[in-house]
């Protein structure tokens, strides 16, 4: 009699144990899928951004971090065919280093490829008649090359850089005018930049006015 029931007893005890261990389990695999979860909302931005960047910039990643968005991606696609997360740290450090490595991708080609159009826009906002217009089209473009993207900043964009453009053709400079520009908007134009041929453009333009002058004390 004593026997069956410290066998019973025993079986409890395993059972409890038993039951421990499933719940143990399962607390760590919600631990893990919780990792993984938010990092992956974290990365959904990038990965939309992406999309977007392609489509409207031609925008291609470099080779490896293209290969490291191809695990990231394999690795979703398993888990969420688990429904159960393996190793999320390592998904969490991948995601991270993505998503810095292609920010800087994207800054660096956004600027080679628009750094002319905007440093343009930034000389004749100095002498366009309006000059929010000009500031209109600035915004939109300087915001786009902030990642991540969104598709109402790459359609602001789009109809910006239009508008931009035809700004710079309406307001083209000689190389002499530009140069004197660039330099007031650097803050490094003196009496001697203004040349009788760049007086005789501010007198035409109608800009003397807006036109100051300061003293810098080297000393």
């Amino acid at each position: 009699m004593l026997h069956e029931k410290i066998q019973s007893t025993i079986g409890l005890i395993e059972d409890v144990a038993d039951n421990r261990k499933k719940d143990n389990d399962n607390t760590a695999i919600a631990r893990r899928n919780s990792i993984f979860f938010d990092n992956f909302a974290k990365l959904m931005p990038s990965i939309i951004s992406y999309i977007l960047a392609k489509r409207y910039f031609s925008f291609t990643l470099k080779e490896n971090t293209s290969a490291v968005l191809r695990e990231l991606m394999n690795y979703s696609k398993t888990t969420f065919n688990n429904a159960k997360a393996v190793n999320p740290s390592a998904f969490k450090q991948k995601t991270e280093s993505f998503i810095e490595a292609i920010s800087k991708e994207w800054e660096a080609f956004y600027k080679a490829k628009n750094g002319e159009l905007i440093n343009g826009l930034n000389i004749i906002v100095l002498v366009h008649p309006t000059p929010s217009i000009v500031r209109g089209c600035i915004t939109p473009l300087n915001k786009c090359e902030k990642w991540p993207l969104t598709q109402e900043g790459v359609d602001s964009y789009t109809e910006a850089q239009g508008k931009a453009q035809a700004l710079l053709k309406e307001m083209r400079f000689d190389d002499e005018i530009q140069e004197f520009l660039i330099k007031v908007r650097d803050k490094k134009a003196t009496l001697t930049d203004i040349t009788p041929s760049i007086l005789e453009w501010i007198q035409s333009e109608d800009i003397a006015d807006k036109v100051s002058l300061s003293i810098r004390n080297t000393m």
